[in-house]
């Protein structure tokens, strides 16, 4: 943009002004002595008229010319001082603009600052002795698990030590009255937390360390515990409605009580896991590991275990109805009194097994083996696809009710 020096502005316009007065009174005497001429031949009376007539008009004509520059000059100058006054004003307001970024690039943290201080701070706050502050402490770590991936899985892990250390199965009481029905809230909000979290930023072969802990009336409905270890666990009357515990690790846990409905225990390990009365319709329990189990009372309707191994497991008048229990490991397992009415025990293994009064009516035993299996006072009547064969290989006496087709075998006479 070109620009000019404001003195040679100034000294311009001023020249520019006498040199046009000058050429206007120059005009000026020409046309006076041009009518002085004309006016030769005139009276005196006549020519002082017509005299006085040119002065006033020549008067008149430089009046007009004289304000018309004044206002020019007058309205120039007017414009050059509010240009002046918006140059200064945009100057100062664009150094304010520029001094508050500053201020603000200077002052306000960065996300990489701000993290660790919320994160040192929310850390602080769960050793605290009021149970409030711990309640929001959690719940700030998990804010910073959302917006930090590279800090999920420490909070994660911190907070599965926090319940480790606060809810241990072998705590000790002063008294045994002080343990109370109901879990620690802050424990059941760490809990929660963690059952809800985003697990697809979880690292691969890392698992929850939940191990010995007691979450005994805990509320983990839909709770994500995937391949969570749960070793020697109390989980005895928990709400684990439609969790996901597949691939967890339950072994010596106790879940007597506990409710599992639609609950994902595909592949889950669960030896010697106390799962008395507990409820486990239309749960997934594919291809878990239930060897030495006891589910004395357990109730499975149209629960899945296909595949699943139940070793010398306790199912004791347990309800297993329109369960399917295609290929089940049954081996030395106690099924007295067990309701398996319209199961699916297709090519499921059961020798030796104890089924003294199970209930089999319409359930497809479809190449089950029975081999050395106890059948007394069981209950066949309506069984699909039982032959003769799988009959003999197992033991039975006069109260086991067969099948019409099929005839009592010699040797249990």
């Amino acid at each position: 943009m070109k620009t000019y020096d404001i003195s040679f502005i100034k000294t311009n316009g001023l020249t520019t002004l006498f040199v046009f007065i000058s050429v206007i009174f120059i005009l000026s005497l020409t046309l006076i002595f041009s009518f002085f001429e004309y006016i030769q031949a005139f009276s005196n009376q006549e020519k002082i008229e017509y005299i006085t007539q040119a002065l006033t008009t020549i008067a008149i004509i430089i009046g007009g010319i004289a304000l018309i520059i004044n206002a020019y000059y007058t309205s120039r100058l007017s414009l050059d001082e509010n240009q002046s006054l918006l140059t200064q004003l945009l100057a100062g307001t664009l150094l304010w603009d520029n001094n508050i970024g500053s201020g603000i690039n200077c002052t306000q943290p960065t996300p990489q600052e701000i993290v660790p201080e919320r994160f040192s701070k929310a850390i602080e706050q769960l050793g605290n002795e009021k149970i409030e502050t711990r309640f929001a402490a959690i719940y700030a770590l998990e804010r910073i698990a959302k917006d930090s991936s590279k800090d999920h899985w420490t909070i994660m892990e911190i907070l599965a030590a926090f319940i480790r250390e606060n809810a241990s199965v072998n705590q000790e009481y002063e008294d045994e009255s002080q343990k109370s029905s109901k879990l620690p809230t802050d424990i059941q909000t760490a809990l929660t937390v963690i059952g809800r979290r985003d697990s697809y930023k979880d690292p691969v072969n890392q698992k929850l360390d939940l191990r010995n802990t007691d979450l005994s009336y805990a509320d983990l409905t839909e709770a994500n515990l995937s391949r969570a270890m749960l070793v020697g666990a109390n989980l005895q009357w928990v709400n684990l409605t439609r969790a996901n515990l597949s691939e967890a690790d339950l072994s010596v846990s106790y879940l007597c009580g506990s409710i599992l409905y639609e609950a994902n225990l595909q592949k889950a390990i669960l030896p010697e896991a106390n799962l008395q009365g507990v409820v486990l319709r239309k749960a997934n329990l594919s291809q878990a590991i239930l060897y030495d189990a006891n589910l004395e009372g357990a109730i499975l309707c149209d629960a899945n275990l296909k595949g699943a191994i139940l070793c010398d497991a306790n199912l004791e008048g347990a309800i297993l109805c329109d369960a399917n229990l295609e290929e089940v490991n049954f081996e030395g397992s106690n099924l007295q009194d067990a309701n398996l009415i319209g199961s699916n025990l297709q090519r499921a293994k059961l020798a030796g097994a104890n089924l003294d009064s199970v209930l089999l009516s319409t359930a497809n035993l479809q190449e089950a083996s029975f081999q050395e299996a106890n059948l007394s006072g069981a209950n066949l009547s309506g069984s699909e696809n039982l032959e003769s064969q799988q009959i003999e290989q197992a033991i039975g006496d006069r109260t086991t009710i067969l099948p019409e087709n099929l005839n009592i075998p010699k040797h249990w006479r």
